[in-house]
């Protein structure tokens, strides 16, 4: 039985949780910096089971533009944000030499000693960082701009609908919990017989990424039908609409 599903801090495709519907799933997008050259793509999410909130992308940096080695890399949740138009994750504030000193990604390592190495090497240093404890955090590690998911979305507020007078758009990516018994994810018949065999293997998941960026790319005009998806709504609201998201 997969032993990250009794972590804290999981990866989303194997934990207990999707993405609200109509909002975006960044996994699979391209990576890039304030210059507009290629980082990588988001291959996944880290979800943090105790407090239901995204505290990491796993950007995988293959076929990069900045001449850096292929390695995968956490960067918290809060250091990116969604480009005005296209659908891209930029990471304004992040330069080659932060990507370069990264600890390479390890699922089975996530420790918070190895969070507090991530932030420092990306720049953070202040009280909440050090903890006597090597296994603890600090009480607010997570109350810090690094981790406000609200960033994510601050480019792109003015396309969602004001259907609410606060809706919890505004409020960052939003998790939903399945309630799925025993931490099994369903299959896709909709199982939920509990059966550990029934749990998402490596290679499964890795075919839902390809899929995922498979989608992006054909959104983006980069595979068949370039023309006719060239021509769709681009906006969030659009988007949903057309990629039938909308709530039956």
């Amino acid at each position: 039985m997969d032993s990250m599903k009794h972590r804290r801090l999981q990866e989303l495709d194997r934990s207990d949780f999707e993405i609200v519907k109509g909002e975006p799933d960044i996994r699979g997008w391209d990576v890039k910096n304030s210059t507009g050259q290629k980082i990588g793509e988001v291959e996944e999410l880290i979800v943090d089971a105790q407090q239901k909130k995204v505290r990491y992308m796993v950007v995988d940096m293959d076929d990069n533009e900045l001449k850096l080695d292929h390695h995968k890399v956490l960067m918290p949740i809060g250091l990116a944000e969604l480009d005005k138009k296209e659908d891209d994750v930029i990471l304004p504030n992040v330069q080659a030499e932060h990507l370069r000193s990264l600890p390479d990604y390890d699922k089975g390592n996530l420790t918070p000693e190895v969070e507090r190495r991530i932030c420092n090497t990306l720049g953070r240093s202040n009280e909440t960082m050090s903890s006597t404890n090597i296994e603890q955090h600090h009480p607010d590690f997570y109350k810090h701009d690094y981790f406000n998911d609200d960033n994510l979305y601050k480019h792109r507020l003015h396309e969602a609908q004001p259907v609410r007078k606060e809706s919890e758009f505004e409020s960052g990516l939003r998790l939903w919990e399945k309630r799925s018994e025993g931490g099994v994810i369903p299959d896709r018949s909709g199982n939920r017989d509990g059966n550990p065999e029934r749990e998402i293997e490596e290679d499964a998941r890795m075919e839902m990424v390809r899929n995922r960026r498979n989608a992006y790319q054909q959104r983006r005009g980069g595979g068949t039908g370039r023309n006719s998806y060239r021509s769709r709504d681009n906006s969030i609201e659009g988007r949903i609409t057309n990629e039938g998201l909308q709530d039956a």
